[in-house]
């Protein structure tokens, strides 16, 4: 179910994302009270550190720091503390809860990737999960161990722009081919599936264009262009504004529109800011030039494997046209399918928030099926 306990779209649907797991992550009422009169970040902060406070239990203290550092600036002190205590609390509660698995450092480049694996008895197949725009992979987990408890060997791992990556100037890359393919050696992996979060999406397609020993990728939600979702948060005339000046290469004037942005709209700054943040960019500019790299139309003819594409009608990250886009995209493909989600149904947000168990069994069907 998604509630409507605060005004604000973005606070909203962030606040859902804890919501969704139930009891397992989250006294709902305690997180209603806190959270339904927040209007700006330095609220949402105390909001959620009261959650946290208030709370007994491991995952719930983790899931509240988790949200109280989220739309923090990365050079604040007290993002750097809130994101301690969410993993210390994280791992503390995947023990308590008995959820075990293995830990890995995969070399990449000038760093390490953290890895997770789930381990499993004689597995129907092998599924390797990656996250998005802002994603480490502890908060994966509650999600992806319903894969684990149907027979799937799971692997979850963060790549350059995401959780520990970042830390070591591993930035986010549109080749993020690379960063599976590291995985893939590491394990030694011949045959997977390859499942990708939110932006993950354009990673699984990415991913399997290049490396043929994905067998089916996933894309949980869809995903066709960065250059699109970053200017898709604005109004049509502002979008219209803002490509005219990255066209133009009026780097200074597209600095303090998106600057005066960010002064008016939560999503806006934190999804500018972030986009700064992963992708080390020193300009608005450098970082949307980047971040357009990552497209679907520059590799969608080298899909050969089976295609899944999911998408929610009320995504208010993902266009709708991204989802009819993709649908038609991949000539060489297997087999393509395709599900978009209702508000009927429930799953209508991004990355089916609110009830992403029909993802979840959306998925498990088309995998046994």
């Amino acid at each position: 179910m998604f509630y409507m306990i605060n005004p604000n779209k973005q606070f909203n649907f962030q606040i859902n994302r804890v919501l969704m797991y139930g009891e397992a992550a989250g006294d709902p009422e305690v997180i209603k009270r806190n959270l339904a009169h927040v209007t700006d970040f330095e609220e949402w902060y105390e909001a959620f550190t009261n959650v946290a406070a208030e709370s007994e239990e491991y995952l719930h203290k983790a899931y509240a720091y988790r949200m109280a550092e989220f739309f923090l600036e990365y050079n604040d002190p007290r993002k750097q503390q809130a994101s301690k205590e969410c993993l210390d609390y994280f791992h503390k509660g995947f023990q308590k809860n008995g959820i075990v698995f293995e830990q890995y450092e995969i070399p990449f480049e000038t760093g390490e990737m953290k890895a997770f694996r789930f381990p499993c008895d004689d597995p129907k197949d092998r599924i390797v999960v990656c996250g998005g725009y802002d994603s480490f992979i502890e908060e994966f987990v509650l999600q992806i161990y319903d894969f684990c408890k149907k027979g799937y060997e799971v692997i979850l791992f963060e790549g350059p722009g995401q959780g520990e990556c970042i830390k070591q100037q591993l930035f986010f890359r549109h080749d993020f081919d690379k960063a599976t393919g590291a995985v893939l050696d590491f394990f030694s992996i011949d045959s997977c599936v390859f499942l990708g979060i939110s932006w993950g999406g354009y990673f699984a397609i990415r991913s399997a264009a290049y490396d043929k020993r994905i067998k089916k990728t996933i894309m949980y939600d869809v995903f066709y262009d960065g250059y699109e979702v970053m200017t898709n948060v604005f109004p049509v005339l502002l979008q219209y504004k803002i490509r005219k000046l990255i066209d133009g290469e009026k780097i200074q004037e597209l600095e303090t529109l998106c600057n005066r942005i960010c002064e008016k709209s939560v999503k806006a700054k934190w999804m500018l800011h972030q986009g700064k943040y992963i992708t080390g960019s020193d300009t608005y500019y450098e970082m949307y030039k980047k971040l357009g790299m990552h497209n679907v139309r520059s590799v969608h003819e080298k899909v050969t494997c089976d295609v899944l594409i999911l998408a929610g009608e009320k995504d208010h990250y993902i266009p709708l046209k991204h989802y009819k886009k993709c649908i038609k995209l991949f000539p060489n493909a297997k087999s393509v399918k395709n599900r978009l989600f209702t508000k009927k149904e429930g799953g209508e947000q991004h990355c089916q928030i609110g009830n992403h168990m029909l993802a979840i069994n959306e998925i498990l069907e088309w995998l046994d099926g």
